[in-house]
């Protein structure tokens, strides 16, 4: 429904009656709905508001709980979550013009767009795209194809107007966020264009937010937080051990979550005590040593914990079907879980990557080279290893000169 078209309040809660119906949700789900949309439309009336716009519900909720809704790191009641399912609910019927069962991240590649998207995502793979990059691409893209399929918008039809429509609907975004869909958008279009699909190239009509390097500073761990997350773990359970060495993956190497969770039997030289695996990021190789602790949590949960599997995978789900664990975000979410256990404090909705910006603070105050950081991380260059160390300035000074100094000698 989007911008181009005002939608009313009455109009609004029309339509989720509608789609409440249509996705033969449990009568304990269509209650809950109804509920939480009686009161969302009494704020609207005692307040005037006519018209539903992507902020409505976001202010609702703050008047309502004085709470940011869009603050992934608040822990929130039961209540307040069954708020937020609601907005989410109109927000979706809002920006696609209607609802989906699923989660609310949960994007399905409309028909009309699929060929399309898998060509774009095929001629990425031809041009060395990392597999990483291509599933961000993918993600990204299938939540603007709904946008489209929403508006009833075809490819050869879409218009600077249109991106400039979908765009406002980011604006629950972090700045970084819109960032990498908009560079997304950028690409896709270009290859629209090259490939015939559209006769002007809308790459250009595509806003490019600035990114300040100042914006934000990542957040780190201090040793008492790290020992207080692993003593909440109870490794006497299977996936007590399972996590416990994932996370220390994490911890003391630096492993992406994504890379910790595809790690393979293959990849771990038990003899040479290295650990050389293909980052999914990059699509480069990158290898770490294999140090005591990690290996011996590995092995308590290879002989005490894991269940029996095919899967190549070293680490896997513990229900069933027993294969790789789907998403990265699966360790992240038990991390938080960890952290909530340990009293701590979830700062950082991306809880497991922090512990990479952690791993090179403490390198470099340790006195390791930039470029010795840059290569345990995985980075291509220096230069994106200086964003993960540039909470801790004056190390970062010292290590930025030696650096500098280097290349000018070499």
């Amino acid at each position: 429904m989007g911008d181009t078209v005002q939608i009313t309040i009455d109009q609004m809660m029309d339509t989720a009656d509608q789609e409440l119906r249509r996705l033969q949700l449990s009568p304990r789900t269509v209650y809950g709905h109804c509920k939480e949309l009686q009161e969302l439309a009494d704020y609207c009336a005692q307040n005037a508001i006519q018209i539903y716009r992507f902020d409505t519900g976001i202010a609702y909720f703050l008047q309502r709980y004085g709470l940011d809704m869009t603050d992934s790191t608040i822990k929130l009641t039961e209540k307040e979550r069954a708020t937020r399912r609601t907005i989410r609910f109109l927000d979706d019927i809002y920006q696609f013009g209607c609802a989906r069962r699923n989660s609310h991240h949960d994007y399905r590649v409309p028909v009309a767009y699929a060929d399309v998207l898998e060509a774009y995502l095929n001629n990425c793979i031809k041009n060395n795209g990392a597999s990483g990059t291509i599933d961000v691409k993918r993600t990204k893209l299938k939540q603007f194809l709904c946008y489209l399929d929403g508006q009833q918008i075809l490819l050869p039809d879409v218009t600077a107007s249109n991106i400039s429509d979908y765009m406002t609907t980011l604006c629950q975004y972090k700045r970084a966020t819109i960032h990498i869909i908009s560079s997304v958008l950028r690409d896709f279009f270009r290859y629209l264009h090259t490939s015939n699909i559209l006769k002007s190239d809308l790459a250009g009509d595509v806003p490019r937010p600035k990114i300040y390097v100042e914006e934000s500073f990542p957040e780190t761990w201090t040793p008492e937080e790290i020992q207080q997350l692993l003593s909440a773990i109870n490794r006497r359970t299977a996936i007590g051990k399972r996590d416990y060495a994932m996370i220390l993956l994490a911890v003391l190497l630096g492993m992406r979550a994504g890379d910790i969770c595809a790690l393979k039997f293959k990849e771990i030289d038990w003899h040479k005590k290295v650990i050389t695996y293909r980052q999914q990021k990059s699509g480069k190789i990158n290898s770490l040593p294999l140090l005591p602790p990690i290996g011996e949590a590995i092995i308590s949960y290879l002989k005490n914990g894991r269940l029996d599997s095919d899967c190549d995978n070293v680490f896997i789900r513990h229900v069933h079907p027993y294969g790789p664990i789907a998403s990265s975000s699966t360790l992240s979410e038990s991390i938080k879980r960890y952290m909530r256990k340990a009293g701590l404090t979830v700062k950082d909705r991306k809880v497991a990557h922090s512990m990479r910006h952690t791993v090179a603070s403490t390198l470099l105050r340790d006195g390791t080279p930039l470029m010795t950081i840059s290569n345990i991380l995985g980075h291509d260059t220096p230069k994106t290893t200086i964003a993960y160390t540039k909470i801790d300035l004056p190390a970062l000074r010292k290590c930025a000169l030696s650096y500098g100094s280097r290349r000018e000698m070499s």
